[in-house]
């Protein structure tokens, strides 16, 4: 029974403050050379989307960008269980309607640059 009340106990801990900042900080620095290449290193002829590149690059960009987002949105809503005031509730809702949007725009952006991907290897063949 120890064993199982140990599984519990790890469960009801989740991750530690150290783990959830080194993958909020990971994710905001992908997001950030993602986004730094697409700027600096990509040339910018021709339709976004038709270049694969970019749009993986931003999807990866956006992806990186929602999950501080729900850290915050999560933060708030534990936060906002105790308090009688509405106002936590609306940064929260906020916080991961943001982070959807990124989160589902991401994903668009990497499914563009697949079809791309496709697209090019149909016409070539």
């Amino acid at each position: 029974m120890s064993e199982q009340d140990n599984t519990q106990e790890k469960a009801r801990r989740g991750f530690s403050k150290k783990k959830i900042l080194l993958i909020n900080g990971l994710a905001v620095v992908i997001a950030a050379i993602c986004f730094v290449v697409i700027a600096i290193w990509l040339p910018l002829e021709g339709p976004f989307f038709d270049a694969p590149l970019r749009s993986l690059l931003t999807g990866l960009g956006l992806l990186g960008l929602a999950c501080p987002l729900f850290t915050a949105g999560f933060i708030f809503q534990k936060k906002a269980a105790a308090s009688p005031y509405f106002e936590e509730g609306f940064i929260r809702t906020a916080f991961y309607i943001a982070g959807f949007v990124c989160f589902f725009v991401g994903l668009i952006c990497i499914g563009l640059s697949i079809y791309a991907l496709i697209m090019r290897a149909i016409g070539e063949g």
